[in-house]
């Protein structure tokens, strides 16, 4: 995202959503997000702004000889499904 943009960010830290959230609001940085990490712990003291130039790309592993066990068969299907209904954004929009 940001090489596309033209420019190397310098990395100081890598910490949870709440902490990144609460350097944001101390001017001590900016961040990205995942829109889901700002509504579970919204804060009114920052400032977002969607990017909808970028897809977010979503992985499920597993690990150990098929078949999966029925949980996660039922969540990947969840996933799958649920990706399924949101339309794909457009870099225009």
């Amino acid at each position: 995202m940001c090489r596309q943009q033209g420019f190397t960010p310098r990395i100081a830290s890598l910490s949870d959503d709440m902490v990144v959230q609460a350097l944001v609001a101390a001017g001590k940085g900016v961040t990205t997000l995942p829109g889901l990490a700002l509504q579970a712990h919204p804060r009114p003291d920052i400032h977002a702004t969607e990017l909808t130039a970028f897809t977010r790309r979503l992985y499920a592993v597993t690990y150990g000889d098929p078949p999966d066990p029925p949980a996660t068969v039922a969540l990947i299907q969840a996933i799958r499904s649920s990706t399924a209904a949101v339309p794909a954004r457009s870099p225009d929009r």
